[in-house]
């Protein structure tokens, strides 16, 4: 579990997430599987066999400076971190 400094505040109000939370887009037709992301952020983005990326589209706000700093590393800008604005959709079971 990752924690923040408790005692210092940012004054710009850019560490803070949005109030309604986080919300991770990648665009998988533009990802080319190059991996930074999971180097940056292993904690939100993961391969899953060899090329095919998993993620968590909605981090905790804890999270927001691995999301952005993988977003930067993206070569091929394939990450969009923004508000949501809607409640994250819950997955749903599959019954066999």
């Amino acid at each position: 579990m990752l924690t923040g400094s408790a005692g210092s505040a940012d004054p710009t109000g850019l560490d803070e997430a949005p109030p309604d939370g986080l919300r991770l887009v990648v665009d998988l037709n533009r990802c080319q599987s190059y991996g930074q992301c999971v180097y940056a952020a292993p904690t939100v983005f993961r391969f899953h066999g060899e090329e095919a990326l998993e993620y968590d589209y909605a981090p905790i706000p804890a999270l927001r400076h691995e999301v952005e700093r993988a977003a930067a590393a993206c070569p091929v800008q394939a990450i969009t971190l923004g508000r949501a604005t809607e409640p994250a959709p819950v997955a749903l079971e599959r019954v066999r």
